[in-house]
């Protein structure tokens, strides 16, 4: 179940200027032995520690190909590749990478079941039930 939380933007430059929106609530985070753990309790014949050195072999793999230019493709998750943004110059002699690459970033593009089409679908979503008024008098919810 995804569960979202209501906010009020207040931001001076908000286009709509104490509107409320929603933003997904996440509950916790997983890292690789958590994820590893869990994989092993899905009837697995593979151990924890099998699983969890998949994974990080898969992850080191990951940033090694991205990192030379190579996409990588998980079906039904993501393509993984690295992306940057970039400033322009007048002509091409005058690009400079070191000054005109601004800032680099992990791309991932959903693929297969994870489409936004498809995933619209598949979420059930749901709102934290309770609120309480904080000292500004905006509305947030409390934890789960």
């Amino acid at each position: 179940m995804l569960r979202y939380r209501l906010y009020q933007d207040n931001r001076r430059n908000a286009a709509n200027p104490g509107a409320w929106y929603a933003r997904p609530a996440v509950s916790q985070t997983y890292d690789l032995d958590d994820l590893a753990e869990h994989m092993a309790a899905h009837d697995t014949p593979f151990s924890k520690g099998v699983i969890y050195g998949v994974l990080t072999d898969m992850v080191n793999c990951i940033q090694e190909l991205t990192l030379d230019g190579i996409a990588v493709k998980i079906p039904d998750l993501a393509i993984f590749s690295v992306g940057f943004k970039s400033s322009s110059s007048e002509t091409v002699k005058d690009f400079n990478a070191a000054e005109n690459i601004k800032a680099y970033k992990l791309r991932a593009r959903a693929t297969g079941q994870y489409k936004p089409q498809l995933l619209k679908q598949k979420v059930k979503i749901k709102q934290y039930d309770e609120y309480k008024v904080t000292s500004d008098e905006q509305t947030e919810p409390s934890e789960p």
